[in-house]
């Protein structure tokens, strides 16, 4: 995430989506980027339990 942490940082968006694929020669790879319009979590996860997790997260 090093790597493109700083240029997803740079896009200036309050909420971003990045989908990311490990290559077989190791690398990661950006397969996709949006605004975050779309996502939502899980229906089968209470949102309080997403919540927490992001805080526990971000400290």
């Amino acid at each position: 995430m090093a790597p493109v942490a700083p240029m997803i940082a740079g896009l200036g968006l309050p909420f971003v989506t990045v989908d990311l694929a490990l290559r077989a020669d190791g690398v990661w790879r950006v397969m996709e980027l949006g605004d975050g319009q779309v996502s939502d979590r899980p229906t089968t996860l209470e949102p309080q339990t997403m919540i927490t997790a992001l805080l526990v997260a971000a400290r």
